[in-house]
């Protein structure tokens, strides 16, 4: 077998253990994003990223001037679980990793940091790098919310557009009110336009 043949299979090889890890990873396999029968769908101009069945399209509330989308499941009245989406959170933020390192910033005091993960989200030319961080708190009693003093599960997807502007989805729920998978989904259904 001549070189380029030894070289042509390798290649080959390669991208196939490519594929088969991409397919695996962390935001959902394939190159379009999978959203699970009976979910919504948040659409925005930059993306677009499913929500539960229950969740239901709300107005902003309180959610400064970078969010642009929200969802939340309510029960009697109480939010006991929320989806926002934000885009130019912060400056200079141009890749996974930075979009990451602002995210956290964010993350309220008193909160507590479990991991960060590296996941793959679709995107019009493949999948795009991004990070899922997971995260717990307390919750401080505001209005509308459950009371003060809930368990919290909170996570975030940060990376960036097409463009490299940084978005932002972020997750919070009473604690058990989400499972992973739930999680999961959220994160495969992520696609950038």
């Amino acid at each position: 077998m001549s070189w380029r043949s030894r070289r042509g299979l390798c290649t080959a090889a390669v991208g196939l253990a490519g594929a088969l890890l991409t397919g695996c990873g962390g935001g959902g396999g394939g190159e379009a994003a999978e959203v699970p029968e009976g979910w919504g769908t948040l659409r925005t101009e930059r993306l677009t990223v499913a929500y539960p069945e229950g969740f239901e399209e709300t107005a902003s509330r309180d959610g400064g001037p970078y969010e642009v989308a929200r969802a939340a499941l309510t029960e009697k009245g109480r939010m006991t679980a929320s989806m926002t989406v934000e885009f130019d959170f912060g400056k200079g933020l141009n890749d996974a990793d930075m979009a990451a390192g602002g995210a956290k910033a964010r993350i309220q005091l008193g909160a507590t940091p479990v991991k960060t993960t590296e996941i793959e989200v679709a995107g019009p030319g493949g999948r795009e790098e991004a990070r899922r961080i997971d995260y717990s708190f307390t919750f401080r009693g505001e209005e509308g919310g459950p009371p003060e003093g809930t368990e919290m599960d909170g996570v975030m997807l940060a990376g960036v557009d097409t463009e490299q502007r940084p978005y932002l989805i972020t997750v919070n729920s009473i604690k058990g009110t989400l499972s992973e998978r739930d999680v999961a989904d959220i994160a495969g259904s992520v696609e950038l336009k």
